[in-house]
């Protein structure tokens, strides 16, 4: 049984009017079973509140299960640019039955102005059970990693072997691998890329338990946001 995930860092609103019917008509394109998205914006400068660009995309997609984690009030992350009522998180929306959700915020550390969480899914796939974490670290490369364990020891604790996918801000991909190999399988092992154009860098990933495999991986999306689509097909 294969299971196709399309990943996505929105770029929240920056040029979003000219955006929303492109990464529109590529997910239609692409159609996959699930869309994980990061920089998803409910602001009230841009949207009615709650309305959250999340939303807006499903109100053309039509995808029957969702969810979304609220992660960051910018006015407390930067006082100093936001006075307005603006929110960020994290979305996943679904073909397949979303059973389970569970938000878990990261720890913040010092030096770091970023506020991060994790967003857990468990799918129902046709009968069988699929966790799957929507992650988006912090804009360090130090931050990041240090979020990377965090996530790896809740897992631990959840008991639980999930797809863990999103925008991890790590470049060096090769630590990464080092630090999963021996549970996952990275998607950058499975085919090169690169998804962050503008700084030729790799950030976003897929890691899939040992259990499953991937059967095709494409890192592709001109003029979608400032990172590109990230899409696997893996076989559960």
């Amino acid at each position: 049984m294969k299971i196709k995930i399309l990943n996505l860092n929105l770029w929240n609103y920056t040029k979003w009017e000219n955006r929303k019917s492109k990464i529109v008509k590529f997910i239609q394109k692409n159609n996959p079973d699930v869309i994980v998205l990061q920089e998803v914006r409910d602001d009230v400068k841009f949207n009615k509140k709650g309305d959250h660009q999340g939303k807006q995309l499903n109100r053309e997609l039509d995808y029957p299960h969702y969810a979304f984690y609220s992660i960051t009030d910018k006015r407390k992350e930067r006082p100093g640019k936001y006075k307005r009522f603006c929110r960020e998180g994290t979305v996943v929306l679904s073909k397949f039955q979303i059973i389970k959700i569970e938000k878990e915020r990261l720890r913040k550390h010092k030096d770091d102005r970023y506020i991060c969480g994790n967003l857990y899914v468990k799918l129902n796939v046709n009968g069988k059970k699929v966790n799957l974490v929507n992650v988006h670290f912090s804009n360090s490369n130090y931050f990041s990693l240090l979020h990377l364990l965090e996530t790896l020891r809740q897992i631990e604790m959840k008991k639980i072997n999930p797809i863990i996918v999103g925008d991890f801000n790590i470049y060096e991909s090769d630590t990464l691998y080092e630090l999963t190999k021996d549970d996952y399988v990275s998607s950058m092992k499975y085919k090169k890329y690169m998804s962050y154009p503008i700084r030729k860098w790799t950030l976003d990933y897929f890691l899939i338990p040992k259990k499953y495999k991937f059967t095709s991986l494409e890192c592709i999306g001109k003029g979608l946001s400032d990172h590109k689509a990230l899409i696997a097909e893996v076989e559960i």
